[in-house]
């Protein structure tokens, strides 16, 4: 059996480092047959951190990205030990000066630092029905090691802080608003943050291609708002996508536009207790003012018929 694992002290909101147990799994575990190690892996590791590992979370490929990642961990090893060792003192430190200006951030549920297999350096994912905040300290080692990490827990830190307040919305307003006043917070509580600090520039500068046809980009946004389809997200805010021509993940920089276009006549804390029904408003405001675009035909036509079938 894999031990349980140890959590950072922290109040309400605890952190559990389960990069251990991925450790002694993997170097435990190295000699297996590929079968046998794999249905270990899915019996052991597969559980832990509310089951991010379970099979089900991965129904493709779950066996080879599983084996790939194991095959590979020694390599990675001291890189990924190292992240857990520091992780404490760097998360904790961004914790207090995030609630320094927020207040206490609490939840429910743990927040893990795990090896993701690649997935994230951070982020939210729905664990056993609920919503969990995860650190992968494989992707930070790859990606902000030797930087200052501040900005990114910053970010993290204020999507705990900000899911209470906004109701579930898979439409791309909804995440638009919420990733770019996400980093929008992160910018101003670290001023001298760069694109870069601000994950702005992964997995390519992304304000520069905007910025080169700036009037089209935040058109091909706006068109896009009502959206609810995986497509239309991953070519907004997943970095293996993009749309036409424009920067993977620009959906983070013009969500930080509009963030900061709306910040210039609300306080963060104002922000930060809007709805998603009192934020809409000031989005399409804030995107009318960046650009002029030509009317979205195909939404209009969709809600003309939506207004018929339910008689408004």
């Amino acid at each position: 059996m894999v031990a349980s694992a140890p959590a950072f002290a922290g109040g309400a909101l605890r952190v559990v480092d389960v990069t251990g147990q991925f450790d002694r799994f993997a170097m435990s575990t190295a000699e297996m047959p590929d079968a046998q190690r794999l249905a270990a892996f899915e019996a052991q590791v597969g559980p832990i951190a509310d089951g991010f590992y379970a099979r089900d979370r991965r129904p493709s490929h779950y066996d080879l990205r599983i084996l790939a990642n194991l095959r590979t961990y020694p390599e990675r090893r001291e890189a990924v030990l190292a992240v857990s060792r520091q992780f404490p003192q760097l998360f904790n430190k961004a914790r207090r000066s995030f609630e320094a200006k927020f207040g206490p951030v609490t939840s429910d549920q743990p927040v893990f630092l795990i090896d993701s297999l690649g997935e994230l350096d951070g982020g939210t994912r729905e664990l056993n029905g609920k919503r969990t905040l995860l650190f992968g300290a494989d992707v930070i080692a790859e990606i902000h090691s030797g930087k200052d990490m501040t900005a990114f827990f910053h970010h993290e830190l204020f999507h705990l802080y900000h899911e209470p307040k906004v109701t579930k919305c898979v439409a791309i307003w909804c995440a638009l608003w919420e990733e770019g006043l996400a980093t929008y917070v992160a910018s101003r509580l670290d001023p001298n943050a760069d694109d870069d600090a601000l994950s702005l520039s992964a997995p390519e500068p992304i304000r520069p291609a905007v910025e080169a046809n700036r009037a089209a980009a935040i058109c091909a946004v706006a068109r896009r708002l009502e959206s609810t389809t995986d497509e239309d997200f991953a070519d907004l805010f997943l970095a293996d996508s993009r749309l036409g021509s424009f920067p993977a993940r620009m959906g983070y920089y013009i969500g930080y536009l509009v963030a900061a276009d709306v910040g210039r006549t609300h306080s963060l804390h104002q922000m930060a207790e809007l709805s998603l029904v009192q934020a809409r408003p000031l989005i399409d405001a804030a995107l009318a003012r960046m650009a002029t675009c030509r009317p979205n035909r195909v939404a209009e036509a969709h809600e003309r018929s939506r207004s018929r079938r339910t008689g408004g």
